[in-house]
């Protein structure tokens, strides 16, 4: 889908907005949104007190090194904490996502696996579910509210995102490749970092309220999209970086988040100077979509085509 900050502007049938709409609702089907989950900066826009915040921080010191990883660390995926996949080969699933209990992907990870031995010392960037579980953690601790009734009071509810939500323990998503080969695949223990189901056309209503400012604040949300160039432009939740498109006169600002769960990839790419947004997803896991900044591939021909005139 690709949109800007009002509508939606084209399918891959070149439909009008409201035939994609009434057509979206008829057949899209609920995939695994995954690490798009991230995506926003939650504690950035979920809980209005940042005293609470960091009161929740301290109370939880034991999920975060004793207290040495900081909140944005955690966002930038810099916290080092314990990791899930750490020795797990590629493209095998670790055992904790294949978990069956109720208790997974929330407080109980972050005090239990994600508390224990830490894969490094803070501030270098290794991509880690842990870091996210323990965000959601924190974020509930300074709320005293669920994950998923925060979700659901603050951002699904009000802009009408009605196929987002977290996935259920043991469901089986009808696109998800567990559901195709029958694997143990537990999209609930990704908890904050990835058990996110929904629709496209719901990912792009949430694009469209971030850029709108309904959201945050203007402030906040440069905040959320500064990319670290020592850390290959990690943002907080997303990646930002600027980039030649084929068809644009210059390099186009571009903010990025990939998901891939349970089979299904993701791309969720905002162009903020232009205002414009573009989502895809695939259930083919191994499915290339390239580099957008090496100039060649499906995410930088679907970006150039999204965002540069044709």
């Amino acid at each position: 889908l690709e949109a800007d900050t009002a509508e939606f502007v084209r399918s891959r049938l070149e439909t009008k907005q409201n035939q994609i709409e009434k057509a979206l609702s008829e057949t899209e089907p609920r995939v695994a949104i995954g690490d798009i989950s991230r995506q926003g900066g939650r504690l950035s826009f979920l809980v209005r007190d940042p005293a609470q915040v960091d009161d929740a921080v301290e109370r939880i010191r034991a999920t975060t090194q004793g207290g040495r990883a900081t909140l944005r660390q955690l966002l930038q995926h810099t916290s080092g904490l314990a990791n899930p996949y750490a020795g797990v080969d590629d493209g095998v699933t670790p055992a904790f996502f294949l978990r069956r209990s109720r208790n997974v992907g929330g407080a109980t990870d972050a005090y239990g696996f994600c508390a224990g031995p830490p894969a490094s010392e803070p501030g270098r960037f290794s991509y880690n579910n842990c870091d996210t579980i323990v965000a959601g953690t924190i974020l509930e601790q300074a709320s005293k509210r669920s994950f998923a009734d925060l979700l659901a009071e603050r951002i699904t509810r009000p802009l009408g995102m009605t196929s987002t939500r977290l996935a259920r323990p043991g469901e089986r998503l009808e696109t998800g490749e567990s559901q195709r080969s029958g694997s143990p695949m537990n999209v609930a223990a990704y908890g904050a970092g990835g058990a996110l189901v929904g629709s496209a056309t719901d990912l792009v209503r949430f694009d469209q309220a971030l850029m709108s400012g309904k959201l945050m604040t203007l402030g906040s949300r440069e905040a959320l999209w500064k990319g670290e160039p020592s850390l290959g432009y990690v943002a907080l939740g997303a990646w930002s970086f600027a980039a030649p498109l084929k068809g644009c006169s210059g390099p186009v600002k571009l903010i990025e988040r990939r998901g891939s769960v349970d089979g299904v990839q993701a791309r969720n790419i905002i162009a903020p100077d232009l205002k414009r947004i573009l989502v895809a997803f695939t259930p083919k896991g191994d499915f290339d979509f390239g580099e957008i900044w090496q100039g060649k591939g499906a995410s930088y021909e679907l970006a150039s085509a999204a965002f540069c005139d044709r």
